[in-house]
């Protein structure tokens, strides 16, 4: 009976430091940024990010839980084109583009079933020598100790899925031969200022 106190206690214990640490420790807001150089023009990139379906096409979602529904509302692509996502290993959810400035940014909102408080995931499309910068980011509140707790499970994944995601989307872009319309060559006789 004394050993069962005992582990009682230790379990008591092991919860409460848990507890504890996911109260002062974790943050209220949680944030992942990755980026990759793809060797292609914004212009040839910003459709895979600025339409919902192409967006599925290199998502690492679609990869983790290919037996996801996916439905689409709104306009095809730019601000209100939206995907809604149904499956085992995703949950249920939303995402929908709410900026859009060509070849340059996209800002999308997202909404998870079952959770409360806001969450953003932003691209930023950066000229680069060899090719064009992606920055891929997310930004969402960790609303109360649950939304802490999850946090600490989520965001070392989210990093993970990030990258694979953005690394798929390079090996897409630069395998598809690019249209003349996205090669963003200047006329011979025109002068490029900076």
């Amino acid at each position: 009976m004394k050993a069962l106190k005992i582990i009682g206690i230790g379990i008591a214990a092991i919860l409460l430091l848990f507890v504890l640490y996911v109260v002062a420790l974790v943050p209220a807001k949680g944030h992942v940024e990755k980026s990759i150089v793809i060797n292609a023009p914004a212009a040839a990139i910003f459709p895979h990010l600025n339409n919902m379906e192409k967006f599925v096409a290199w998502s690492p979602w679609k990869k983790m839980d290919p037996t996801a529904v996916n439905t689409y509302e709104g306009p095809a692509a730019g601000v209100g084109a939206k995907m809604n996502w149904d499956g085992p290993e995703s949950g249920k959810g939303s995402q929908w583009v709410v900026e859009s400035v060509e070849n340059e940014r996209i800002k999308t909102r997202l909404a998870f079933d079952g959770f409360e408080g806001t969450a953003w995931a932003e691209f930023k499309l950066e000229p680069q020598t060899e090719g064009t910068k992606v920055t891929w980011a997310y930004d969402g509140d960790n609303t109360g100790f649950m939304g802490k707790a999850v946090w600490m499970f989520v965001g070392g994944m989210l990093n993970s899925q990030y990258a694979e995601g953005l690394q798929d989307l390079k090996n897409m872009v630069e395998s598809t031969p690019i249209e003349p319309s996205a090669q963003e060559v200047a006329p011979t006789d025109s002068v490029v200022s900076k």
